[in-house]
């Protein structure tokens, strides 16, 4: 198997005097592909989504051994982090991708294969998951394939048929969906975007503007109402749990997000 394809390896170690199943974030970092360096990805993650050490992952520094060969050399301290089960399983979700999902599905097969009581998976049934996860993912990179060129043309003919020469005054961009409505309820943007572009009562998109910048060579942007984006973030915050203070769930949602209602 492809190492850049292969699921993370999962160890036990001890939070709080129990063993508990992890899995080292450096792996999952591979896997996902991240861009970022890894030492600003991990707490990036950590601090957007309020993870907890001791909790929900464990840091260990590891001495990096002096090169012999130089006498200046010295002991350096890197940090690792290795992450329980759920937060593995969390930042495949936020990650919003093939590859975040199947590592979630990965994820998720463990931590059932942990409660199953009288039933311990053999190696060659994981093994065997492991690569229907990956049949999976490769099934959906190619239908997602089919659906963003479906999605680019049915684009297309509505920038051709009804792209407008300016912004009306009573709507608003994504972006300035994003800024007011993060202002108003303290929403980070991705839970913003994908209450807007997937919502099952998300509402529809006002019209196309033609971009009027020099560089712009022919492009549209998206405008919504802004009274009916207004409704669509009242209802959603609504429907909303508060797990603490500044934090809350949606039945939609797997994992917590920031909210901080400023009505």
């Amino acid at each position: 198997m492809n190492a850049h394809h292969q699921f993370p390896a999962i160890s036990d170690r001890s939070i709080h005097g129990q063993a508990v199943k992890t899995v080292d974030g450096r792996e999952v970092h591979r896997f996902l592909g991240a861009r970022k360096d890894y030492s600003n990805w991990i707490k990036d993650r950590i601090r957007k989504y309020g993870f907890v050490e001791g909790v929900d992952f464990i840091k260990l520094e590891d001495l990096s051994s002096p090169n012999l060969a130089n006498a200046k050399s010295r002991s350096q301290a890197t940090v690792e982090y290795f992450l329980t089960i759920g937060m593995g399983k969390e930042i495949g979700m936020v990650d919003r991708s093939e590859k975040g999902r199947a590592i979630r599905k990965y994820f998720l097969s463990i931590e059932e294969a942990a409660v199953a009581p009288h039933r311990v998976l053999t190696m060659a049934e994981i093994a065997l998951q492991n690569a229907q996860a990956l049949v999976d993912f490769e099934r959906r990179q190619s239908e997602q394939q089919v659906a963003i060129d479906a999605i680019g043309m049915r684009v297309s003919l509505v920038e051709q048929t009804a792209s407008l020469t300016a912004k009306p005054q009573h709507t608003e961009t994504k972006s300035e969906v994003k800024t007011r409505i993060g202002k108003q309820y303290g929403l980070p943007a991705w839970v913003i975007d994908r209450v807007l572009t997937t919502s099952p009562y998300r509402p529809p998109v006002f019209a196309m503007v033609k971009n009027g910048h020099e560089n712009a060579q022919g492009s549209s942007f998206a405008v919504y109402q802004i009274v009916e984006v207004t409704k669509l973030f009242k209802r959603f915050v609504s429907e909303c749990k508060l797990a603490t203070p500044t934090t809350a769930t949606h039945p939609d949602f797997d994992v917590r997000f920031k909210l901080v209602q400023r009505e």
